[in-house]
Formats: C-alpha cells, sequence, structure tokens
C-alpha cells in the first residue's frame, strides 16, 4: 500500500512505525533535556531519574505499538507548505519554487539555491511515482488533518488523481482533534508530524474509503482557492479559507506585548506555535516579524550570528 503525508516528521515518523511495536524490545539510546521553569540545571540525579522513566516510557510504547507493515519505499512525502504563497501553478512550477526559496532562506544560506532545487525534484519524483504505482492499481492510503498544509496537500493531490480516472482505491485516515490521554485528560494533535511511531498503528481503525464523489469535491476545492490564489489559507469555522496574510498578526503581536522592551525574536516564536496551535509554521512567523521590523514596529538591537538562523535576533519595541 502506497502511504502519503504531507510533512517530513510525520514521513520519519511513519516510517519508523512499519516496524514499530515488532519483536522483542530490545532498548534504545534515550537523550533526555531538561531545564526547571525559573531557568535552572537540574541536578544529575534528577537527570538520571528523567532518563529512567524516559527509557521505561519507551519501552511501554514499543510493547503497546502496532507495528504498520510495509517498506519505507511506499511512504511519500509531499511537503509543500501549499498554505502559504502563490497557488497558480498547476502541479510543481516556478510559483512554488519561489515561495519555498523564500521560506528555506530563513534556514539555508550559502546553498539556499541547490536545496530549493533539490527540494522542487524530490517533489516531483516523488508525484512521478505516486502516479505510476496508483494507475497500476496500487491502494493509496492519505493521512491528513485540518492543519491548513495537510489539507491543501490533499486538495492538491486529489487534483493531480482525478484525471487518471482510476478504479484504484484510495483510503484516507483524519487526525482527531481530540483524543483522550492518561490520567483523566485530553490530548490534541495539529498535525500528523506530533504523531510517535508506537501511535499510528492506532489509527488505523478510524480509516475510510474515498468515494470518487470525494476526490471530485477535493479537487473543485483547490480549483476555488486557486482562483482567489490569496497570499495564505488557513481554517475558518471549519473550512479551508483563502485569507488575508496579516491573520495571525494579533497572536505575534500578543505575544510580543508581553515582553520586555527588547526580547528575542526565538521566544515569541515558541510562545505562538506553543500557545495557540494555529497550525502555521515557525517560517510564517518569521516573516511576519520581518514585516513588522519594515514597517517600524520592532527594530534589530542585535542581529543574529553569521550563518545562523534570524531566530537568534534580539529585538526591540518602538515607541508610538
Amino acid at each position: 500500500m502506497i502511504e502519503i503525508v504531507f510533512g517530513e516528521s510525520a514521513c520519519g515518523s511513519l516510517k519508523i512505525a512499519q516496524t514499530y511495536g515488532k519483536g522483542k524490545y530490545r532498548g534504545s539510546a534515550v537523550s533526555v533535556f531538561m531545564r526547571h521553569e525559573d531557568g535552572s540545571v537540574p541536578s544529575s540525579d534528577e537527570m538520571k531519574e528523567a532518563q529512567i522513566q524516559a527509557q521505561e516510557q519507551e519501552h511501554i510504547a514499543w510493547e503497546n505499538a502496532i507495528p504498520l507493515g510495509g517498506k519505507s519505499s511506499d511512504v511519500y512525502c509531499f511537503d509543500m507548505a501549499l498554505s502559504v504563497g502563490d497557488i497558480s501553478d498547476n502541479g510543481i512550477g516556478e510559483q512554488r519554487k519561489n515561495v519555498l526559496k523564500k521560506m528555506l532562506s530563513v534556514w539555508f544560506v550559502e546553498d539556499l539555491d541547490y536545496q530549493v532545487e533539490e527540494k522542487i525534484q524530490k517533489i516531483k519524483t516523488t508525484l512521478s511515482s505516486v502516479i505510476e504505482r496508483y494507475v497500476a492499481g496500487e491502494e493509496v492510503r492519505i493521512w491528513y488533518s485540518y492543519n491548513p498544509d495537510e489539507l491543501c496537500g490533499m486538495y492538491w493531490l486529489m487534483k493531480q488523481l482525478r484525471p487518471l480516472n482510476c478504479q484504484t482505491t484510495i483510503y484516507l485516515v483524519k487526525l482527531p482533534a481530540w483524543e483522550y490521554g492518561k490520567e483523566n485528560t485530553m490530548i490534541s494533535k495539529i498535525a500528523w508530524g506530533e504523531v510517535s511511531p508506537g501511535e499510528w498503528g492506532k489509527y488505523i481503525t478510524l480509516q475510510e474509503k474515498a468515494k470518487p464523489v470525494f476526490l471530485s469535491a477535493c479537487a473543485m476545492k483547490w480549483n476555488q482557492l486557486q482562483n482567489e490564489n490569496a497570499p495564505l489559507r488557513a481554517m475558518l469555522n471549519g473550512k479551508l479559507q483563502s485569507v488575508s496574510e496579516d491573520i495571525y498578526d494579533s497572536f505575534i503581536l500578543r505575544e510580543i506585548a508581553e515582553q520586555p522592551e527588547q526580547f528575542k525574536m526565538a521566544i515569541v516564536i515558541g510562545n505562538v506555535l506553543g500557545k495557540y496551535q494555529l497550525g502555521i509554521s515557525d517560517v510564517w512567523i518569521s516573516n511576519r516579524i520581518d514585516k513588522m521590523l519594515e514597517d517600524g514596529v520592532l527594530e534589530i538591537i542585535q542581529d543574529a550570528p553569521k550563518g545562523e538562523t534570524n531566530y537568534r535576533r534580539i529585538l526591540r519595541k518602538r515607541m508610538k
């Protein structure tokens, strides 16, 4: 079976999940990184205890896991950030290349063009391989959620597959918005990249067979979004909508307001991601902070060290 995901983290986790829990647990290296809430460093005894607990949890996860089976070569990833930027291309064209270049520029400096070209070629190769196997009659399983990138990715993929008029079965597995956790808790995951290797198997019971009308509906929705071609796509009232690029700015400004006059850019990015679970990337938040710098809302006090991400900047609020 062909497995489809829409993020690199999900891709790596799913590949491990194929054999995770199979056979006797043999142990594995577990690293623990800790800080107290006040920023102090834990003692060696605390670190040792935390590592023991982490190893025990890993063992339990292995014993409870349901291996998915299959081979790593069955797993395909379309990590295209389609919720962001121009989507007027049919297929994978220059507009998507430009969007990815802008996003990757946060991380890659010296070899940016090479990294972008390599990513584009990888996506094209992935699509060709999926289409070839789909036309040959191999069943497809798509793992998606209401994360904007994943939902956009599914709509886009359905548009690529629909014209082929194949009778090949497509299965869908949607990530639940809420789940029950341990000790009377609730858990919310916003994308498949947050699912650990030992958890994938339990979601198979949610698998549903997609009817032909579903492919048509997805393709039509993607056509609509392409025609609107907004700078951003987001979930509003349970629907994927075309929106303006500043829709998340209020959340960013709220976190900036909580900071002292001078603050680390990385802290604001981390707070927005962790507190609001908006389904957006750290890169998008970084780009919006850059826009605030351009508009004079903020200024740079200390730039990031050469060769490192802009997240290392120290910024200051501008007085109104």
